[in-house]
């Protein structure tokens, strides 16, 4: 192989390196969810559940009142503001302690 041909193939790997790495670093992170092992995910869902006490699958400012970590933060997790709270927005500001 010559010098050239070792050269030009040292550029083209260089390249393709650079536009690999400047591609990832402008792509969104993706969005871990908030409870990312199983135990913790049970745990939110059983207080949620807990919570729930109509079993309408979503929790009423009252509702929450029972999960004081969350109530403080009722009007900003409720996202879509309907006034009450979904498993999602829920597990945004869940905290287990």
């Amino acid at each position: 192989m010559t010098l050239r041909t070792t050269l030009t193939r040292l550029s083209i790997a260089l390249a393709c390196g650079f536009a690999a790495t400047t591609w990832a670093q402008t792509q969104p992170a993706p969005a871990a969810p908030p409870a990312t092992d199983a135990k913790a995910r049970v745990a939110v869902e059983a207080a949620f559940t807990k919570a729930d006490a109509n079993g309408d699958g979503k929790l009423s400012r009252e509702e929450v009142a029972k999960v004081p970590s969350v109530a403080a933060k009722f009007d900003s997790l409720d996202k879509d503001k309907d006034g009450s709270l979904s498993m999602t927005e829920f597990t945004a500001g869940y905290s287990a302690s």
